[in-house]
């Protein structure tokens, strides 16, 4: 995996949404996030290659949230098969934190599914503590038959 770099989403760089699309109905049995929604609370994070010469930097993976009520909820994370486990995933989880805790919010809260192991240890060695299990949040075809969701949240300030 060569070096990325993680940066907040352009709502005019069409070309990074519709690689985020892509990686995220690989990663998900229906779509996580709306990308290109111009919404004020939707925010969110590309992580990308690093550009060789003659070649574009391309979109390896994306974190999609929406902040409301001084909270930020992250409704999808993804990255893409071939280059899992190379610490993108972390990379966005931190930069969304950051943006977070400058932002002054009070907590980050996402739902995973139970059966999504790798998950949530990401977001258990990132200090997100487990708030409740919700049963049958998921359609049952969604995750191998799995419907359960557990409720995630990072705690930032006061709350």
């Amino acid at each position: 995996m060569t070096t990325q770099t993680v940066e907040l989403l352009s709502p005019a760089d069409l070309v990074a949404m519709a690689q985020c699309m892509a990686i995220d109905a690989e990663a998900f049995p229906y779509p996580s996030a709306q990308f290109g929604l111009r919404a004020d609370s939707a925010r969110q994070w590309v992580a990308r290659e690093e550009a060789n010469e003659g070649r574009a930097s391309r979109v390896v993976g994306f974190l999609a949230g929406r902040v409301r009520r001084g909270a930020m909820h992250v409704e999808g994370l993804a990255v893409e098969t071939g280059v899992r486990r190379h610490g993108v995933g972390r990379a966005l989880v931190r930069a969304s934190v950051e943006y977070a805790r400058v932002a002054r919010l009070r907590a980050v809260g996402l739902h995973v599914s139970v059966a999504n192991r790798a998950a949530i240890a990401l977001y258990e060695a990132e200090g997100f503590d487990i708030a409740g299990t919700l049963r049958g949040f998921y359609p049952p075809a969604a995750f191998g038959g799995e419907a359960d969701a557990l409720e995630m949240r990072l705690r930032l300030r006061g709350t």
